[in-house]
């Protein structure tokens, strides 16, 4: 008998049927960048709309152990400046509103809050974030042309194949830049609606993977009244955005045996 465990067997045979996958080049391959920027004039069209997603994050520790941390949350926005996201995870509370005029961050786990004041488009929103470094991934499926965020850089489109997401058709697609690769999958037919979005470090040890999927996406009338201000409880202390070290999807490192 083997002493190879069972579960390590199975792995490596899959690994091996991955490694002989030949994607099809032809009947796939021509249309992986026409359907993203379909994908891109219908949410453009959406002056306001709401889904719920779940997100994981996977970081990899100095034992090059793989883990993988999730997070759930709502999403509503009015184009052209007004967003209103909660996301909830195993180290983070967050309520996060843009009203146009300042962007407002409650750590409900923390007690705390973080207002930063600017005027703008949230277009305007995502570029100061990215300018100061604060890390958004999926953010850019909130612009009002994502197709430009997403294309730049890109040196490979792939239309791979059809496929479900929970339980919805999809065309699978994949995209190659020279740091990350990244799918896509999106609804087949008339509401090319983004279902689930992969994206790659593939240079980073054990290629760390954060994944992002949309459900119960409404628009229009549909979409349920929200406010774009945030009540911010009086016991809540105010501080600065760089101190609210806990609001990210991973835990602070800890040292030896903390993640990468």
């Amino acid at each position: 008998m083997s002493s190879t465990p069972l579960r390590l067997r199975r792995v490596l045979i899959f690994t091996s049927i991955i490694s002989s996958l030949v994607i099809p080049t032809s009947a796939w391959a021509d249309d992986a960048k026409a359907l993203l920027k379909k994908m891109s004039d219908f949410l453009a069209q959406q002056k306001t709309m709401s889904f719920d997603y779940q997100s994981s994050l996977e970081a990899v520790t100095p034992d090059f152990e793989k883990l993988q941390f999730v997070s759930s949350g709502k999403a509503t926005l009015t184009r052209p400046d007004k967003l209103r996201l909660s996301r909830t995870g195993g180290y983070a509370d967050l309520d996060v509103s843009f009203d146009g005029s300042a962007l407002t961050v409650h750590g409900k786990n923390l007690d705390a809050y973080a207002k930063i004041d600017g005027k703008g488009t949230l277009d305007d929103l995502i570029d100061r974030m990215m300018n100061a470094g604060i890390e958004a991934p999926g953010a850019d499926l909130l612009s009002s042309d994502v197709y430009d965020q997403l294309i730049t850089d890109v040196t490979e489109a792939k239309h791979i194949s059809s496929a479900f997401v929970n339980g919805v058709e999809c065309d699978y697609l994949a995209f190659r830049t020279p740091e990350v690769d990244w799918q896509i999958w999106i609804e087949a037919g008339p509401k090319p609606i983004p279902r689930r979005y992969v994206i790659t470090s593939k240079h980073v040890v054990q290629a760390p993977e954060y994944t992002l999927e949309i459900n119960d996406f409404k628009s229009g009338a549909d979409v349920a009244s929200v406010s774009y201000n945030i009540e911010i409880p009086t016991s809540a202390k105010k501080v600065d955005l760089s101190e609210m070290e806990s609001i990210d999807e991973l835990p602070a490192p800890t040292g030896t045996g903390g993640v990468q």
